[in-house]
């Protein structure tokens, strides 16, 4: 599983279609209010010049209204606790084990890229959304630590795919040979903004690029199961 480096700008195509992907098939609901404060295609008419004469006798049915019979959604938590599947996804010929946040299923591109990607993402733990994950191998370089491999992507390779602007985070594990860290992004672009949560590991001949992607309002449920994910990756020696 040694592979060449110049598979690296193969993370800038990968993320910049994960960004392309985010700012599609919005689901129905989610359009801004308009001028007039009504939401587009939410059936306004049907409450306006609705014959008011027709129905005057139906005593009642304005004073009750829509308040005592709509729902409303419950608050979401505060905290979650890590949640990851119940069986590991082996890749890459079964060389490579992990498990991916709950409910995420990753899908083998090519030998040195995994993805997990659906339209409007995985509901994971806390019912929070995990937009896409992706995996990608690439050769060792002893001369980087697994904080250095990081910030290269971070500062040189996700800009390629689109990620600008974004703010560090603290990094949330930091030894030789693994790093974790979390970078926040502005909507731009057309594209809503993000959080990445990236962790890098130092297994053998290879470094293994993990990245996880969010909401910003949903991070914090998430953190703590992209770390445990992470930390269960295992690597079959060559």
């Amino acid at each position: 599983m040694n592979l060449v480096r110049t598979v690296l700008p193969t993370l800038a195509l990968a993320l910049s279609l994960g960004l392309a992907c985010d700012s599609k098939n919005k689901p129905d609901g989610t359009n801004p209010p308009d001028s007039t404060g009504s939401v587009s295609g939410g059936g306004s008419s049907d409450a306006s010049g609705g014959g008011s004469g027709d129905t005057s006798d139906a005593s009642g049915g304005g004073d009750g209204g829509g308040g005592d019979g709509g729902t409303t959604t419950p608050d979401k938590p505060k905290t979650c606790d890590a949640k990851t599947a119940d069986k590991p996804a082996a890749l890459f010929g079964e060389r490579v084990l992990i498990r991916p946040p709950v409910n995420v299923e990753l899908v083998e591109d090519n030998p040195t890229m995994a993805v997990a990607q659906v339209s409007g993402g995985f509901v994971s733990a806390c019912d929070a959304t995990v937009d896409r994950m992706t995996i990608l191998v690439f050769e060792n370089d002893k001369k980087k630590s697994a904080k250095d491999f990081a910030n290269e992507m971070i500062d040189t390779y996700l800009v390629k795919g689109g990620y600008t602007g974004g703010t560090k985070g603290t990094a949330v594990v930091d030894t030789a040979n693994d790093y974790d860290i979390s970078v926040e992004y502005p909507a731009t672009g057309g594209n809503p903004a993000s959080v990445l949560y990236i962790a890098v590991r130092r297994r053998h001949e290879n470094f293994f690029a993990l990245v996880y992607q969010t909401r910003p309002d949903e991070f914090p449920l998430l953190q703590p199961t992209f770390k445990a994910s992470a930390a269960t990756l295992l690597v079959a020696k060559p």
